[in-house]
């Protein structure tokens, strides 16, 4: 009795770290990395390509240490890997899109970062969740509740308000405004790979018995020298100047480790928790940013803003509120002793 009673307390226990680890990585990784790209004179800015590039290799490793951990050691995790990796070179193909998905997507986060406030591009990013709605519908042959929909129109109309007000700091000639359109452009096409790449990836992994760890492995596959392709061919002139670690500050290298380690956050979710407390950490992650970043600009958020952030956070806890289950069909013997106290 004591430990029946005890394993639901400590699933709990882990649930709520996971919640307030989420929290705290969603809305610190936004915060540093704005910081970051803010330009500082004397500092040379550090090149995004680069960036992501480490963030990729860091990834790596970690992954082969938790199937390592996993199977028994580091001869299993060899043997493991080299089956679903290499042996079975079809699966580890069909990675190549979301990788270079996934890509893109990590360099349009440091565009965005660039160019959006803090708490507009935590906004802003919310639009995953409509291009991930339309591509289950679309990819998946889904269907969404009526709730679903109508959460979804209260996110355009939030991001929308959020445009306006952040037009409105471009044009008062705000330092922190960057440009706005820039940014969001940036950060829709970020959420436009995002919703496809998850929801792809979604389909693969439902369809074969490989785990998230050895995904991630088989994303590195594609995902490494995509990035080395980035930065050695895109930025070859900075490259040459300065170096890959040119401006690698105290900052930027937390933002790195943050994008990193996020992706065992994701599996911590996956394995303790459910899109529910992923709801509601988003939820708190948008609103700490929001006071986090008035409390250091100085700034008073304007109406049109805080309006725009209530119909996001509105829209964002709808659209994962689980229907009611339907009551249990009544028998015939129970139908007919309604029916006869209906009549009493």
């Amino acid at each position: 009795g004591a430990r029946a009673a005890a394993a639901p307390r400590g699933g709990k226990r882990v649930r709520a770290l996971v919640l307030v680890l989420l929290v705290l990585q969603t809305t610190v990784i936004t915060l540093l990395a704005r910081e970051s790209r803010i330009p500082v004179a004397g500092r040379p800015m550090y090149l995004g390509a680069a960036a992501v590039l480490v963030s990729e290799c860091i990834k790596l490793p970690v992954c082969l240490a938790v199937i390592s951990r996993q199977l028994g050691g580091p001869r299993q995790m060899l043997a493991d890997v080299r089956q679903r990796v290499v042996v079975g070179w079809r699966d580890t193909l069909a990675m190549g899109l979301p990788a270079l998905l996934f890509g893109l997507q990590n360099m349009l986060f440091f565009v965005s970062v660039s160019n959006l406030s803090a708490t507009s591009y935590q906004l802003w990013s919310q639009s995953k969740t409509l291009t991930t709605a339309l591509f289950y519908v679309l990819y998946l042959g889904g269907a969404l509740r009526r709730l679903q929909w109508l959460s979804l129109s209260l996110l355009c109309a939030g991001v929308g308000l959020v445009q306006a007000s952040d037009s409105v700091s471009a044009a008062a000639g705000a330092a922190s405004a960057g440009r706005p359109l820039l940014g969001i452009s940036a950060v829709l096409a970020s959420s436009l790979l995002s919703g496809f790449a998850n929801i792809y990836l979604e389909k693969k992994m439902k369809a074969s018995e490989a785990s998230l760890w050895v995904r991630n492995v088989q994303l590195a596959v594609f995902g490494i020298p995509q990035a080395l392709f980035v930065l050695f061919g895109l930025e070859r002139a900075a490259l040459a100047a300065s170096g890959p670690f040119v401006g690698f500050t105290p900052t930027v290298w937390s933002v790195v480790w943050l994008r990193a380690l996020g992706g065992l956050l994701v599996a911590a979710v996956i394995k303790y928790a459910d899109n529910i407390v992923k709801t509601y950490a988003t939820a708190v992650a948008i609103v700490l940013t929001c006071v986090v970043s008035s409390v250091l600009d100085g700034s008073r958020p304007t109406r049109a803003f805080l309006q725009g952030m209530s119909l996001v956070l509105a829209s964002v806890l709808l659209y994962n509120r689980k229907p009611k289950p339907s009551p249990p069909p009544l028998d015939d013997g129970e139908a007919a002793a309604r029916r006869q106290a209906g009549r009493l």
